[in-house]
């Protein structure tokens, strides 16, 4: 086998729809191959992986799988689709061409290494949806993504948006590229030697990626993982023969470490119990050990809505908090309990129930106003307080029909406010209907 010989400075590679890049820095290394920065003739910048020559057992089979990805497209815009694939050097190794991280992203590493922190608590939910979003995409075109990691995404911490790279195993439903991924992120199953990654092995890493963005730390790595090293035969045993979620509620001998594991002890409290109900199911020992009980992108995706819609502000302290819809709420900042007089009740979506509670500054989206809309940016109704009183701001370009508890009909146009009562259902759009439930 030839020797790899890196791209230099000022090197012209030809594309294979006949255009030319030149190298004129490098951005990073990884395992795979070198990334480096090309400008076309244009001026326009580009990314360019360059693929070790020891990483490609079939060079040829996976030029021809990248070009059928590159025809296909990419799912969604959160993806740095590979766009251009090089020609063959010295017939041995080519790499890709795809779009460079804009600025102001930061890698997802950084987050978990407390080096970058989002904005605000908003921001962190819309990137969990932005994220769930994605992948939800890339499975209804028809790709797993089978190496899902850490390291996969960049994250703007002040919208967050997301950004996800290394899309170069993609693989067709069926298919598998050869790369099985990171044991952290890895199903049991794949680590196991079982089975090779599929849609479902990707759903159990989407878990762990959402529980350690909202969370904070990973969620089988408890008091029992605590080995002085990491052996292979450890890794194996932690994320593969031997499994416990840290917060399982039948076996607490994984439970976090009360040092070690901080994050996890302060944040697991912070979110509604309809997220840890979430992530229980994510990590059951069905899941773990027989590869069941995962949750599908859109049940993630209404769980992560309805954590949206709960986020308010603490009437004593300030801070930022997640408010149960039909219970109290303990403020983790000053530790006062918080309750909503009531919530605002839909039909339940992928399974999953679509509630908001009724509280100061809640808020409604074009998600809320039409089922048929996946919308999680647009507000489209806010809930105000006077004293004694709690009302519903329109601000949709829907009109509203409300039916009250006596058979009475309403209609609130967009800027119009609904005083909310008791028992009455409104109908925001083509019979969505939400119900007005007073809390005991």
């Amino acid at each position: 086998m030839a020797e790899f010989v890196p791209l230099r400075k000022g090197q012209t590679l030809k594309l294979a729809d006949g255009r030319t890049v030149t190298v004129t820095d490098k951005l990073g290394e990884g395992g795979q191959g070198i990334v480096y920065r090309v400008r076309y003739d244009t001026g326009e910048e580009r990314a360019l992986k360059w693929f070790f020559i020891g990483y490609l057992k079939d060079p040829s089979k996976f030029y021809r799988h990248l070009e059928s990805n590159i025809n296909v497209g990419s799912p969604s815009e959160a993806f740095l689709w590979p766009e251009q694939l090089t020609e063959y050097v010295s017939g041995e190794t080519f790499g890709y061409t795809m779009k460079i991280f804009p600025k102001g992203y930061e890698s997802f590493s950084r987050y978990l290494l407390a080096k970058t922190r989002f904005k605000n608590v908003a921001a962190m939910v819309d990137a969990a949806l932005n994220i769930v979003t994605a992948f939800k995409a890339l499975h209804n075109k028809g790709y797993n993504y089978q190496d899902l990691n850490d390291g996969n995404f960049s994250i703007d911490p002040t919208s967050g948006k997301v950004l996800i790279c290394d899309n170069d195993n993609v693989m067709g439903h069926g298919e598998y590229s050869g790369v099985l991924g990171k044991a952290r992120y890895m199903a049991p199953e794949v680590v196991r030697g079982d089975k090779q990654p599929d849609k479902s092995t990707d759903r159990f890493s989407l878990a762990v990626i959402l529980f350690m963005l909202l969370i904070g730390n990973h969620p089988l790595e408890g008091v029992k993982t605590n080995y002085p090293a990491l052996t292979n035969k450890y890794e194996k045993r932690i994320y593969g023969t031997e499994p416990l979620f840290i917060f399982d509620e039948k076996d607490p001998s994984n439970a976090p470490h009360k040092l070690l594991h901080q994050n996890a002890l302060r944040l697991w409290g912070f979110f509604p119990s309809f997220i840890q109900a979430a992530f229980r199911q994510s990590f059951s020992q069905e899941s773990l050990l027989e590869g069941k009980e995962r949750l599908l992108e859109q049940a993630w995706f209404n769980i992560l809505m309805r954590l949206k819609s709960s986020l308010v502000r603490c009437p004593h302290c300030g801070e930022e908090m997640f408010l149960e819809s039909d219970r109290a709420t303990t403020c983790q900042s000053c530790k006062r309990t918080v309750k909503a007089v009531g919530h605002l009740l839909f039909d339940k979506r992928a399974g999953q129930d679509v509630t908001v509670p009724i509280f100061k500054d809640a808020a409604l989206y074009e998600y809320h106003m039409n089922p048929l809309s996946e919308d999680f940016e647009t507000r489209s109704a806010v809930i105000l307080e006077k004293p004694g009183k709690f009302g519903l701001k329109n601000d949709s370009n829907y009109n509203w029909k409300i039916k009250t508890p006596s058979g009475k009909i309403l209609a609130k146009q967009p800027g119009e406010v609904l005083v909310l009562g008791a028992d009455a259902k409104i109908d925001f759009y083509n019979k969505n209907i939400a119900q007005v439930i007073v809390n005991n």
